[in-house]
């Protein structure tokens, strides 16, 4: 089993809920009379829903949006293409639901729309960069990974849609705002001809253009309008042979109150599908046939009929008349989709009935229309609730994949959301500041509270005991609610109150969670910021004339920046590690890739530093995820983009402890876990989808029959034989006969074990300058771990701690150009020139922060610029950053080796694809 399969086994995608809904042409019916089944697509997944058996076959290998695909007219295959860096056109075999064909779309940014054959033997595409080009693909070729015919769309506007003719494959129409164009590629080259477009020309106003296709059997190709109308296009007789691309208007006929935003065929008819919601279908002289407008889906965006197994509808000839009655109406069943994020069914027969249920169609699949900000799991059943800046909530039952509820906020966007955990409530936090409490079984509005500053809720959560409930804004401030009587007066009734609210952080907060008194079961409450303030607030002494009270603050950091917070009462480290601490332990996420853990004490020691994944970023939420059977008890975490894995507990930093995997094409807007600890839900924000992941931890492996050390050994530069690592070997040797005096001439004993006080040094020789701060946390961590007191016996620590303490503390990008210019900026150097005054920066290591005694510096100075060199004024009167480091700190390859640098974060960034 390979190292993917692995990771593909610890989180597993289950069901996608939501669609697509943006983009045309992207749903195909696959349903053949027999079996009812629809392909659609959602964020970077593509979905074959069985109707019938309610399943869904979820098509992996994008990284990108899905924008675009298409379907041969047998629907065996299917073609899916995305757009973004690394886009990629795959093909699937609907039968077996594999991929049989992958082509490497890298070189452009991915397609805007492409279309298949009804032969399957070819495919085009229009690119979505600039300058756009429209390829044809012989796609089941050896040489299918190319393109057979590329060129370049010369006319200067976008071409948006793209469609082969159903009689020709040697034909394909094209369409962008203003132009339509009609490609040939029968003389081995794609030649193509726009007709000439005018007012005159069509002796009114046409809108924008929005759609194009063939009509089959005919000449005659169609383009739809924002403003509703269908434009005819035909070859006019003439005594000079006219080529098939040498179309002209024949005429303009409004088919449409509103605009035409999906057009396509079915036999000889056009069938059309419009802003308003409606779809019509009509004969090749734009003559209505037959109209389904009691669908109330919102505007349509796709229309894909049935199989067509054999002719069971009306069929034109060029120049044939016909006159239709409603009874002389046959054509397969079709499904829509629409702008309102559902999938329709609708049975063509409903168009001679009478029956309201039948014609308003039977809902296949139903999403939100908006970015999905908010899922929250019950803490109870096997429920979801969905939110997000559509106003709608959707509470689902997960097992079934069935809506239970759905309530409608009419003019507000939901932006967070939790269960209580006594299941009672539902409390929703919204863009505008409002907060709302709903009842968890019927979503009913049971309170509503509206804020005097309009600041986005960020964060809402209830405390262990169901009694408060706390709320982050976008503007650093904390609120507090409590479940008590109305104004604390015991004769009127229990109700959630208003407390308070505190501007606690001068920057974004990134964590809020309550806990519980050690040892008892008194409510406490934390929160964390990008201002890597950890400030807990005073809940006893809250109380509604007072507001919400700050009971202590601690800077928990000194240059990274908290960006995730998990306050747990689980085991979060080995049992040997937290010997003399509660099991309530502090997590801390930061955007160095660190995981701290600190004591929930007054303290607020940073008992442990591990190192975290790194795969797509720093972590943004951490949640632990609940004991089932025997799985092994874990983590699970998410970043701001795309990645979403495991960590296997307790915390030690081994790179083989966790995973991560590609969950969302864009960002990840919030995760919940079920209550037994067998689903993981995520949101993809933008891309309208929650996707629901079944959790294994036990798949999870990290014994590979290697020693613990390898693992560690493996993520340092080179890996366990390169140049670095044997430095490294070099330099602990060294610590070992320096720890026994390096002039002594007594017989020297080498046990593999160095005593703790030479690591700093030890650390510093291998290029990683920790601050005194980050030395007494390192101190901590190992006496702790040895069950010592600070400052008592010596402790002597063996190669294999070392290596262990060196990763997980040492940072994972080096400093760079880009770190050193930010921090003379953050010290008052000139923002444009970068220029600081040699006595200022002096004057600031001399005060400020960890100071420096002047004989340190002198001694800094000797040592980096010779013994010549003795005092500050020898230097330069202005100092850049640039100078700085190439003159005080000897880089001399400033800008090279920088560069090299930034180059290795965004390797780091990317790895969730080797992941």
């Amino acid at each position: 089993m390979t190292e993917q399969d692995n990771v593909q086994q610890c989180i597993s995608l289950q069901w996608a809920f939501g669609l697509n809904k943006d983009f045309k042409g992207t749903i195909h019916n696959l349903s053949d009379g027999m079996r009812k089944r629809v392909f659609y697509c959602i964020g970077h997944t593509a979905v074959i829903y069985d109707v019938d058996e309610h399943k869904q076959r979820l098509l992996q290998g994008h990284r990108n949006p899905i924008i675009a695909s298409c379907t041969a007219a047998d629907r065996r295959f299917v073609a899916t293409c995305d757009a973004g860096v690394d886009s990629l056109m795959i093909v699937w075999d609907t039968h077996t639901f594999l991929p049989i064909k992958h082509i490497n779309l890298s070189e452009s940014e991915g397609v805007l729309a492409m279309d298949m054959t009804r032969d399957a033997m070819y495919i085009t595409t229009l690119s979505k960069d600039e300058p756009q080009t429209i390829s044809l693909w012989e796609w089941t070729s050896d040489d299918g990974h190319i393109p057979k015919l590329t060129c370049t769309v010369t006319a200067k506007d976008l071409q948006t849609c793209i469609r082969f003719s159903p009689d020709n494959n040697h034909m394909i129409v094209t369409n962008g705002e203003k132009r339509v164009i009609f490609w040939s590629w029968e003389e081995g080259k794609l030649k193509y001809y726009s007709p000439p477009i005018s007012s005159r020309d069509f002796k009114q106003q046409v809108g924008n253009f929005t759609q194009s296709t063939y009509i089959p059997d005919t000449l005659l190709a169609a383009s739809g309008t924002v403003d509703g109308d269908v434009v005819m296009w035909g070859v006019v007789a003439s005594e000079k042979k006219a080529k098939s691309t040498d179309k002209t208007v024949l005429k303009v006929v409004r088919v449409h109150s509103t605009g035409v935003t999906f057009l396509t065929t079915v036999g000889s008819m056009l069938v059309t599908g419009g802003v308003e919601g409606f779809v019509r279908f009509f004969d090749h002289q734009l003559r209505t046939v037959a109209w389904f407008e009691e669908l109330n889906g919102g505007p349509i965006i796709s229309v894909s009929f049935d199989k067509q197994t054999h002719a069971s509808h009306p069929q034109f000839k060029d120049g044939q008349d016909a006159v239709f009655s409603g009874q002389d109406f046959e054509a397969p069943d079709f499904v829509v989709s629409t702008a309102n994020a559902m999938i329709i069914d609708v049975q063509s027969s409903s168009f001679n009935t009478a029956d309201p249920e039948l014609q308003r169609g039977r809902l296949l699949v139903q999403g939100q229309d908006q970015p999905i900000m908010a899922v929250a799991a019950h803490p109870h059943l096997p429920r979801l609730a969905i939110g997000g800046y559509s106003g709608n909530l959707h509470l689902w039952e997960y097992t079934t994949r069935r809506v239970l509820l759905l309530s409608i906020f009419k003019n507000l966007l939901t932006h967070c959301l939790c269960f209580d955990p006594k299941a009672a409530f539902v409390a929703v936090g919204f863009t505008n500041g409002v907060v709302k409490i709903l009842d968890a079984n019927t979503l009913e509005e049971l309170q509503s509270f509206r804020p005097k500053t309009p600041d986005c809720i960020t964060i809402i959560t209830f405390s262990h005991d169901s009694q408060y409930l706390a709320t982050a804004d976008a503007e650093g401030c904390v609120g507090v609610y409590k479940y008590t009587n109305r104004a604390q007066d015991p004769r009127k009734p229990i109700e959630w109150v208003y407390m308070g609210r505190h501007r606690s952080h001068r920057a974004p907060i990134t964590g809020l969670q309550f806990g519980v008194v050690p040892y008892g079961d008194t409510g406490r409450l934390m929160s964390v910021g990008e201002d890597k303030r950890l400030i807990e607030y005073n809940l006893t002494d809250t109380e509604i004339e007072n507001g919400l009270r700050i009971k202590s603050a601690h800077k928990i950091s000194q240059g990274a920046i908290p960006t995730g917070f998990l306050w747990s009462s689980e085991t979060l480290v080995a049992e040997q590690e937290g010997r003399n601490q509660s099991s309530d332990t502090l997590a801390c996420a930061t955007n160095e890739y660190k995981i701290k853990l600190f004591s929930t004490d007054v303290s607020r020691q940073c008992t442990k530093t591990v190192l975290g994944p790194t795969y797509g970023g720093p972590l943004n939420q951490l949640m632990v995820v609940p004991m089932r059977g025997d799985q092994p008890q874990c983590l699970v975490y998410s970043t701001h983009e795309k990645v979403v894995g495991l960590i296997r507990l307790p915390l030690n930093g081994n790179p083989r402890s966790a995973m991560g995997l590609l969950a969302h094409p864009l960002e990840i807007s919030s995760m919940a876990v079920s209550y037994d600890g067998k689903y993981l839900f995520t949101a993809g924000g933008r891309d309208c989808c929650v996707n629901q992941w079944t959790i294994n931890s036990a798949a999870l492996v990290v014994d590979d029959n290697r020693p613990t050390v390898d693992h560690y050994t493996d993520i340092v530069e080179g890996g366990k034989e390169g140049e670095f690592m044997k430095e490294i070997i070099d330099y602990f040797y060294y610590a070992q006969i320096r720890s026994q005096g390096e002039e002594t001439t007594a017989k020297r004993t080498i046990e593999g074990t160095i005593p703790f006080t030479q690591v700093p040094n030890l650390m510093r020789a291998l290029g990683y300058y920790p601050s005194e701060k980050e030395i007494q946390n390192m101190t901590f961590e190992v006496y702790t771990k040895h069950n010592k007191l600070l400052g008592t016996d010596e402790i002597y620590i063996d190669f294999e701690t070392f290596v262990k303490l060196y990763v997980n503390h040492r940072p994972v990008f080096g400093i760079n150009k880009k770190n050193i210019e930010a921090s003379f900026a953050a010290i008052g150097a000139d923002p444009v020139s970068g220029v600081i005054d040699r006595d200022v920066l002096f004057g600031l290591l001399k005060t400020k922060a960890e100071s420096l005694h002047q004989l340190e510096i002198e001694s800094c100075l000797k040592s980096l610029l010779g013994d010549d060199v003795t005092s500050v004024d020898l230097l330069e009167d202005k100092i850049t950053a640039r100078a700085f480091a190439e003159t005080l700190l000897g880089f001399e390859d400033y800008d090279t080796a920088y560069g090299d640098e930034e180059e290795e974060e965004e390797e780091y960034a990317e790895e969730e694809e080797t992941a």
